[in-house]
């Protein structure tokens, strides 16, 4: 019995992404400006993406994105043809310390060593 109590918690379990993006150091406070107005229909995007409980905090210059999602390859796929996504890249070009020129921006992934609910 325990152990189909562990399988079912197991299953229900969100996976969690998490990552870190460089930004220049001289652009804090655009990449500030930009998240502070975040356009609906990308918010509406990343929602049918399958993102839920997007955080992203700033530490230093980079920004770390906290967010759940069932399956990200499937979710990327999807916003990597997103016109509103790919809008939002573009207005990131000269924010972002990374390179942009394969029309996607390169996140690096954190591991997850912890979590409390």
């Amino acid at each position: 019995m325990l152990l189909a109590v562990i399988s079912c918690l197991l299953e229900t379990v969100m996976p969690r992404i998490a990552f870190a993006l460089p930004i220049k150091p001289d652009k804090i406070d655009a990449y500030r400006e930009t998240h502070a107005n975040v356009w609906p229909e990308l918010l509406a995007e990343n929602t049918v993406a399958g993102f839920r409980n997007y955080t992203i905090v700033l530490f230093g210059h980079h920004a770390i994105g906290l967010l759940e999602c069932d399956d990200w390859d499937a979710a990327t796929a999807y916003l990597a043809k997103s016109e509103p996504q790919l809008r939002w890249q573009e207005l990131h070009t000269d924010i972002l310390d990374v390179d942009m020129s394969s029309g996607l921006v390169p996140l690096e992934m954190l591991e997850e060593l912890f979590h409390q609910d």
